[in-house]
């Protein structure tokens, strides 16, 4: 079966809104949603995860979602003509104009810098044992002063491997994420800082060696 994966992730995309009232109790009261950021990501991949779930239905595909092996990475798993392609699902804010914050997409350590290793869902599987890596980016305003319905607003998905829209900046505070760019223009259009994925790969494991982390294990050649 041919699947021009961008394309089909883009349709499955297409339409998605907050439609989030609250946190629903067993007495059928619903009570306002915290004003977190973490909790909307969380339920952004809910979301994105039952839609994927329909569309590999539909055309007989196996998509495995890899919630029992903790929510690491990727968040799914597609079985495509023979291959394995990691799906992961990301949020930004958008800021103005042509800003957004910056995407963490995934760990420059452990299972990126050891991609031949065993490190990924309970160590049995590697991070080259995935032909390609995509993320579905979801671009929305954060209105938190407002109720659970307002607070967020989807202004954009953006579909794209990981390299297309990674940055040369780590991602979030003192933890060890690839950053994605923070245009939302150059995510829009997969205009990438990168001219392809063995160049994104060498410049984030070449970062990881010259920062290394507390419990970083540098390869031996």
């Amino acid at each position: 079966m041919s699947i021009n994966l961008q394309s089909e992730l883009e349709k499955v995309c297409k339409g998605m809104v907050w439609d989030v009232e609250g946190i629903l109790h067993t007495d059928k009261r619903v009570s306002p949603l915290p004003a977190e950021s973490r909790m909307v990501t969380e339920i952004f991949q809910s979301m994105m995860i039952d839609k994927l779930e329909k569309w590999a239905g539909l055309h007989d595909l196996k998509l495995i979602d890899n919630a029992e092996f903790g929510r690491g990475y990727p968040d799914m798993t597609l079985e495509m003509n023979g291959d394995l392609v990691a799906i992961d699902i990301k949020s930004a804010r958008f800021k103005k104009g042509d800003r957004v914050s910056r995407m963490a997409l995934g760990t420059y350590n452990g299972y990126f810098l050891h991609p031949d290793k065993k490190k990924l869902h309970k160590k049995t599987m590697c991070y080259n044992d995935y032909s390609s890596h995509w993320i579905v980016g979801i671009i929305y305003e954060w209105h938190e002063k407002k109720e659970t319905r307002d607070m967020v607003v989807i202004k954009t998905i953006c579909v794209g491997e990981k390299w297309q829209f990674a940055g040369r900046i780590s991602g979030s505070g003192d933890t060890a994420n690839i950053g994605g760019m923070d245009s939302l223009k150059r995510l829009q259009a997969r205009e990438s800082e990168f001219k392809n994925n063995e160049e994104f790969e060498k410049y984030w494991r070449d970062y990881c060696i010259r920062h290394p982390r507390r419990g970083t294990k540098i390869p031996i050649d």
